[in-house]
């Protein structure tokens, strides 16, 4: 019981046989919602990737594990700027707060990586700059339309 208390839910191997069918429904649904680019739902696939990740904690390394959670934040982020009825920094810093990757470490006790974090610093200040100036707002996705 001890176990449990520290590292969190740990489900033996033989125990997931038992998740199999619907683990299998809930990612082709999400897969769906990649393949269509729905990126407002983009936060219902970063909750399923990181429960999968809470549950089996070795399937992906760190740095793919940060990589993936960051860039779909970051994702629906941009979506949320490219929006002109949804970029503003209300909206948009509750999404920001969460792209803060040390919690994602110590969450699993894990050194913070200065490549992430270095990743994650330069976003921050492209969307403070987008957010702070329309004119470079609208030049960026100009460019990237």
């Amino acid at each position: 019981m001890q176990h449990l208390k520290e590292k969190g839910p740990f489900l033996p191997p033989a125990s997931l046989r038992l998740l199999v069918p619907p683990l299998r429904l809930v990612s082709a649904a999400l897969w769906q919602v990649v393949q269509r680019r729905d990126v407002m739902d983009y936060g219902m696939v970063e909750e399923f990737v990181v429960t999968v990740l809470d549950i089996v904690p070795d399937l992906m390394s760190y740095r793919d594990k940060v990589q993936l959670i960051m860039g779909l934040r970051a994702q629906l982020v941009l979506k949320l700027l490219h929006s002109e009825h949804l970029a503003d920094s209300e909206t948009i810093q509750p999404h920001l707060n969460r792209m803060k990757t040390c919690t994602i470490t110590h969450r699993d006790n894990q050194i913070c990586d200065p490549e992430v974090e270095a990743s994650e610093s330069n976003f921050l200040k492209l969307i403070q700059t987008l957010l702070e100036d329309p004119v470079e707002r609208q030049r960026f996705f100009q460019v990237s339309d």
